[in-house]
């Protein structure tokens, strides 16, 4: 796929509709208090160096790959999302554990989410900077992680409410250990 340069507002898929709240997730998972800030459809901007975004998740995370990490319940669902003129492109998958994840490409910058959400912990994942906030702090159970690629982030969302992880995972410490899993798969120079 290639873009033009272009600026932007987006953020998180899925939350485009609604206001939401973002909390911190501490190394442990639980969620670390931070300014109740309301989210709208026009709040995050997007890198002004949009370049093409290269990477798959569809393709990448394919049926083997899914299967050794029981991620694999259901066929991974498409999702193309537009939020603020930018997309995000991805599947969802729900894994045997009953809780769901998401796995997007989008433009939005680690800058643009750290000035949103300046709550959000700042992580390494990969040997890539990364972003990780809780998703929905008003809906316990989510939680996000922005990877920085060239010319936006790899995103993901866990949504386990029910605490279904079967080690039982924190849904934070469940997102970063997809993200450690899913970061690999990235082309080099992406």
């Amino acid at each position: 796929m290639t873009r033009r340069r272009r600026g932007g507002r987006v953020i998180g898929a899925g939350a485009a509709a609604l206001s939401l709240a973002l909390t911190a997730c501490g190394a442990d998972g639980t969620a670390m208090p931070t300014a109740d800030t309301s989210v709208t459809t026009a709040t995050l901007t997007t890198s002004a160096d949009s370049g093409s975004i290269n990477f798959d998740p569809c393709a990448a995370l394919t049926p083997p790959f899914l299967a050794q990490r029981r991620w694999d319940a259901r066929p991974p669902q498409p999702r193309i999302d537009s939020v603020g003129g930018s997309p995000w492109k991805g599947c969802a998958y729900t894994a045997s554990g009953a809780y769901t994840f998401r796995v997007q490409t989008t433009d939005t910058t680690l800058i643009a989410v750290r000035e949103k959400f300046p709550g959000a912990m700042a992580t390494t994942v990969g040997g890539r900077r990364a972003m990780r906030y809780e998703a929905r702090p008003d809906v316990p159970g989510g939680c996000g992680i922005n990877v920085e690629m060239k010319s936006g982030s790899l995103y993901i969302l866990v949504d386990d409410p029910r605490r279904a992880h079967p080690r039982g995972l924190s849904p934070c410490d469940n997102v970063t250990e997809i993200a450690e899993a899913v970061v690999p798969l990235l082309p080099e120079g992406s």
